[in-house]
């Protein structure tokens, strides 16, 4: 089980969704009343947990920055500061400073976890894999966000066999589909085939939703250097993808899956359409990392 400060940390990190925009409107008007009359650190970083899933950032960080100021030591507005900022000099003076209150060994965890992060952010891997492994001594296939930061470090060692075992092992000790998914895309740009292959075939005739699948699957054929099923898979896989697309708010994931198979297909163009779609959005860069390697071979 992820320690539940580290599942919190784990959900400020995750991309904004935003609900219904009249919704979180309301939800804004409601806290900033709040915030006339009795201002407090927890209403600030609630108004900019709202400001957030709108994307309002700027909004978020001016609300953030007032709750440390009520409350210097509010450990989720000080993560959730971090994380707006991004690799910056000043989210490294936060992390030091959260290293600096942390109140128990699972904050001083935390605090390493995010400085962890940082040294990746700021291309600093063997630093971030320094730290890395020396969390996973402490805590060792406990931490699902743990072990997926471990993994990337790896990848941008370029050692994508190191990457595969870490998640593999992970997640034959959580279960975590998220775990394993990321162990199939790994173990598939280490170009190990023979464990993966199984599952994705298993999805591919289960999901209700298979492009992702049928994605994989023509990465393995590439492997196996058989083009003819890796594009007949691909374009199975565009043919899904394309209908559940909105134009007024597409699913990002989904764009990245696009960009992944325009790439893969050689069809350069589109995919840079839909990289620089996803670079000006909120998604990690992880999660398009796919795509952008492919256009990087090209």
């Amino acid at each position: 089980m992820l320690p539940n400060r580290l599942l919190a940390l784990v959900l400020v990190m995750l991309p904004a969704t935003a609900p219904g925009h009249n919704d979180v409107s309301e939800t804004i008007k409601a806290l900033s009343a709040q915030i006339k009359d009795a201002p407090n650190a927890g209403l600030y970083y609630q108004r900019a947990t709202e400001f957030r899933a709108i994307r309002e950032n700027k909004h978020a960080i001016e609300d953030l920055l007032s709750a440390l100021k009520l409350e210097p030591k509010n450990r989720l507005a000080t993560i959730a500061l971090i994380q707006l900022l991004g690799p910056t000099e000043r989210s490294l003076k936060l992390i030091k400073h959260y290293a600096d209150f942390a109140q128990d060994r699972e904050q001083q965890f935390e605090a390493s976890f995010l400085l962890a992060k940082y040294y990746l952010e700021t291309d600093m891997a063997p630093a971030a894999l320094s730290l890395c492994e020396g969390l996973q001594k402490l805590r060792p296939n406990r931490d699902p966000a743990l072990d997926l930061l471990h993994a990337k470090t790896h990848l941008r060692l370029n050692q994508p066999d190191k990457a595969s075992l870490v998640l593999k092992t992970a997640w034959q000790h959580t279960d975590s589909i998220v775990l394993r998914n990321n162990w199939i895309d790994t173990a598939l740009t280490a170009g190990l085939t023979r464990e993966v292959l199984p599952i994705i075939n298993e999805e591919i005739s289960s999901s209700r939703f298979r492009s992702s699948w049928l994605i994989r699957r023509a990465r393995a054929a590439f492997i196996h250097d058989d083009k003819e099923q890796a594009r007949s898979d691909l374009r199975a896989a565009l043919a899904e993808l394309t209908p559940r697309i909105r134009t007024d708010r597409p699913d990002l994931t989904l764009i990245a899956d696009r960009g992944l198979i325009h790439a893969l297909l050689g069809q350069t163009a589109e995919a840079r359409a839909d990289l620089a779609v996803l670079k000006k959005s909120t998604l990690s860069p992880s999660s398009y990392r796919l795509l952008t390697e492919a256009l990087a071979r090209d």
